[in-house]
């Protein structure tokens, strides 16, 4: 005879809580027992407080009720602190996640709360502030009227503090006035705003005709409507947005913008804040912890009704969403690489559905599986052709760096590039360098017997940084010192091959002696607010030439550059990743549109070791309609995306053999469903990271739920071995 389940009369409950003072790295999900009298207030979504360690209490939310009980004793939950922390439709989209991502739920919050707003540990700042009072200000003395005068000027309400240096008084004679009942005292709400630029001053531009279509088209979507606003680079798109938004606010309801992170530019937030101030708030991964708890407090209570953020912030708290903006939709880094292994497209997509917003994707290059879910009708296409103000697109010059070679012209600068900056410098203009490798060099070769010096717990080469005289690893930070002698054969002659942007920084210098020259990569932006530093020192023509990485291809308008260089276009084609070719594709499309966007026009010089490749071919004429179509064709012949879905599982562990024996029997249990495809096992393109052996498999399906469940159980037959774990990535934009 069996007693009654968990969560029957008479039976003990239990529920799993997230707790959030518990280390990143640490287990943070803790089983509790539920008192009688907590049961039915008790759901995922309920923030309590628990009993942990010795003596503290902790703050958490549940994220599973009933859940199985624990395997010893288990304390009981404390209190309700609220029965939601989040809006209703928020609390839906989060247990979508979990399910459709294959996926704890504990994980989709943690993604989606900042940190420490459960335990308090960061709570809302005050300060003792002033305010104007009702009372009678007749019986001030003159000097008593000139401070309430500062305090009117700057809006009724001021810190104490603020108010005694910008009145030149002290708290006593402060106290004084608050008993004529001239002004109160009291606490005051203080945020930690985000250093923020300064609002631009550009006049409002009149829309041309394409403009206003595809604003109309916004303006009147139904509730859970797609749009894809497919318009060349520098076409006005960010006008769009912003009169959308405007309605939007209209309306009585808030907008939430994602743009990429490397996208969220000083010039974005400027245009943001100019047309709607201090309504708007930003998140991003860059914030303080007490700036993005008060910037999400202010989406929560509707006091910002404009979210602007990169990838986390499709979770925003706000409760009135009209409008999703989705910039730049086709980048990969609105993927998440680690747990939970979402896409913020995907997400906005399902999140708009479920609470009536209109949801428009914008590009230059959308992704192949939007353009194709709007040729589809799935989603309405909006275009715009041409740039603001009839402005041509920069022509682009192709340079066969196999014919520089041929020629004896051995510099990592084509002749045509050299002429080109040596032309821009004269003229006073600016330019943009792309070379999407940081650090010095690609890796140090022994000439003798041919090999790379490695890092020894991944299987890369590591990559030479000259500023610190040493190698790293970018996968796991490794670093070492720079060798004499080769590792492997001890011989001294070793070499740096392959250009990074420090190397091209260098060879620039060399180059242009006079030129004044800025990097922008992750080596020179990791200090806070650097990246917008360097931008907009180089928007104020600090500088010459941007060098950069991928950071220099997106988002930036600057009317003073005339050129922009591609020093090895044809980098990834070569990377075993179906992508590869759209990739390249939309960078060369995007960094070309950095050129040419004010009065004077504007050129691009591509180098390629690859010139006919498609990708380069069609970038040259900026023809995406050609590209794309050459490509679904293939992706089609093929069964890739955007015909199938995807589900990529990687086996890891410290030693091979264990690594490939899980893969192997994920493998058999997918194998029994003849409606999916198997790819693999196979090592991993990086076979050990950090120590561990990894091992891939690629399984394709055209039912997107059977998929899922499929792999989600065949997970569960990975054999019970120490160390093995399995990584589960739905819809997974990169394979590597």
């Amino acid at each position: 005879m069996t007693g009654p389940e968990p969560g029957e009369a008479g039976a003990p409950a239990y529920a799993s809580v997230l707790i959030d003072s518990i280390p990143v790295a640490g287990d943070r999900h803790y089983t509790y027992r539920v008192p009688p009298e907590l049961r039915d207030r008790m759901r995922p979504g309920v923030a309590v407080t628990v009993p942990f360690g010795a003596r503290q209490k902790a703050g958490g939310i549940v994220v599973d009720f009933p859940a199985p009980p624990p395997p010893v004793p288990a304390r009981a939950i404390g209190a309700i602190v609220a029965d939601s922390l989040l809006p209703p439709p928020l609390e839906a989209l989060l247990a979508w996640v979990a399910d459709h991502y294959c996926c704890p739920l504990g994980q989709v919050y943690e993604s989606a709360l900042p940190r420490g707003i459960l335990d308090g540990r960061v709570r809302t700042k005050t300060q003792l502030g002033v305010m104007v009072a009702a009372g009678l200000s007749a019986d001030l003395s003159r000097r008593q009227a000139q401070i309430l005068s500062v305090l009117m000027a700057a809006g009724g309400a001021m810190t104490m503090q603020a108010l005694s240096e910008a009145a030149g008084t002290n708290p006593a004679t402060l106290k004084r006035m608050a008993a004529l009942g001239a002004i109160a005292l009291g606490p005051m709400t203080l945020r930690r705003a985000p250093s923020l630029p300064e609002p631009d001053p550009a006049t409002v531009p009149t829309l041309y005709p394409e403009q206003a279509d595809a604003i109309r088209a916004i303006t009147e979507a139904e509730p859970g409507e797609a749009l894809l606003l497919h318009g060349v680079t520098g076409s006005g798109k960010t006008e769009v947005y912003l009169r959308a938004i405007a309605d939007t606010l209209q309306r009585g309801e808030q907008a939430l913008v994602l743009v990429p992170e490397i996208a969220l530019t000083p010039q974005t937030v400027a245009r943001f804040r100019s047309r709607f101030g201090d309504r708007i708030a930003v998140l991003h991964s860059a914030l303080g912890a007490g700036e993005r708890h008060d910037e999400w407090q202010r989406l929560r209570s509707g006091e910002a009704l404009v979210g602007i953020g990169a990838r986390s912030a499709v979770f925003a708290p706000v409760e009135r969403l009209g409008l999703l903006v989705i910039d730049e939709e086709h980048e990969a880094s609105y993927k998440q690489d680690s747990a939970p292994r979402y896409h913020a497209r995907t997400v906005a997509m399902q999140r708009a559905i479920l609470e009536g917003a209109r949801i428009v994707l914008g590009s230059a290059t959308p992704s192949l599986e939007s353009y194709q879910a709007a040729h589809e009708g799935r989603y309405r296409l909006l275009r715009l052709d041409r740039r603001a103000n009839d402005r041509p697109l920069p022509p682009v010059t192709v340079v066969d760096m196999r014919a520089e070679l041929a020629e004896g012209h051995r510099s990592i600068f084509s002749r045509a590039l050299q002429q080109a900056l040596n032309e821009t410098l004269a003229q006073r203009e600016q330019a943009i360098l792309l070379i999407n490798r940081r650090g010095y060099a690609s890796f140090v070769l022994c000439r003798q017997c041919g090999e790379a010096v490695r890092c020894t717990q991944c299987s890369v080469a590591l990559t030479y940084h000259r500023t610190e005289e040493a190698l790293r690893c970018h996968y796991c930070d490794l670093r070492a010192p720079l060798p004499t002698r080769c590792p492997s054969c001890r011989s001294p002659y070793i070499k740096n091959f392959g250009a990074g942007t420090q190397q091209v920084a260098e060879a620039a210098a060399a180059l242009m002696p006079a030129a004044r020259i800025l990097r922008l990569d992750r080596d020179t932006t990791t200090r806070k607010d650097s990246h917008r530093q360097i931008l907009e020192a180089f928007a104020r023509g600090e500088a010459d030439v941007l060098i950069g990485t991928q950071m220099v291809a997106k988002g930036l308008d600057l009317p003073r550059v005339t050129l922009v260089g591609v020093m090895a276009a044809d980098a990834a084609l070569n990377l075993p990743d179906f992508r590869s070719s759209e990739r390249t594709f939309q960078l060369l499309t995007q960094v070309a549109g950095r050129a040419g966007r004010g009065d004077r026009p504007g050129s691009v010089i591509v180098q390629a070791y690859a010139p006919e490749h498609p990708s380069v071919e069609l970038a040259r004429s900026h023809d995406y309609e050609s590209f794309a179509a050459r490509e679904l064709l293939d992706r089609r012949e093929v069964g890739y995306p955007p015909f199938t879905q995807l589900a990529h599982v990687v086996t890891s562990a410290e030693q091979a053999e264990e690594a490939w024996r899980g893969a192997e029997a994920i493998a058999r249990s997918l194998r029994a469903d003849p409606a999916l495809s198997v790819l693999g096992p196979a090592e991993a393109m990086v076979f050990r990271v950090r120590g561990r052996f990894r091992v891939r498999l690629l399984v394709k399906a055209t039912d997107g739920a059977l998929l899922r469940r499929a792999v989600r159980a065949a997970v569960q037959t990975l054999p019970r071995v120490p160390g093995l774990r399995a990584i589960l990535d739905l819809d997974p934009v990169s394979l590597l």
